[in-house]
């Protein structure tokens, strides 16, 4: 079976392979999410869950198969950013900030 999955760091998709075998006309089961708010399942979130081992086939710009979650390597945040920087860069950034800051908050 081939599964796709959004990148969205450069657009398209990746596909994938499994061993899992459906014969023709066979409905694939529902899916079940589990919905984040009222108003559902953010779309990051939905897609099927791959059954056995997968194993990387190519990329291309048009979804083939089954839908996987959408991938989030390559996102980049604030997040990714902190975790990147040692803490006492951080550290030592923040008490430099607040000694900069104190005499501008003082007048």
């Amino acid at each position: 079976m081939i599964y796709s999955r959004w990148l969205p760091d450069r657009g398209g998709y990746e596909y994938y392979s499994s061993s899992e075998r459906r014969g023709l006309g066979d409905d694939m089961p529902i899916p079940r999410l589990i919905a984040a708010n009222h108003l559902g399942v953010p779309s990051i979130e939905a897609g099927r869950s791959s059954v056995g081992a997968l194993r990387r086939v190519g990329i291309g710009s048009v979804a083939k198969g089954a839908i996987l979650p959408m991938s989030r390597r390559g996102l980049s945040g604030v997040t990714t950013l902190l975790e990147s920087v040692p803490t006492w860069i951080l550290i030592a950034s923040g008490i430099t900030l607040g000694w900069l800051l104190r005499g501008h908050y003082r007048k």
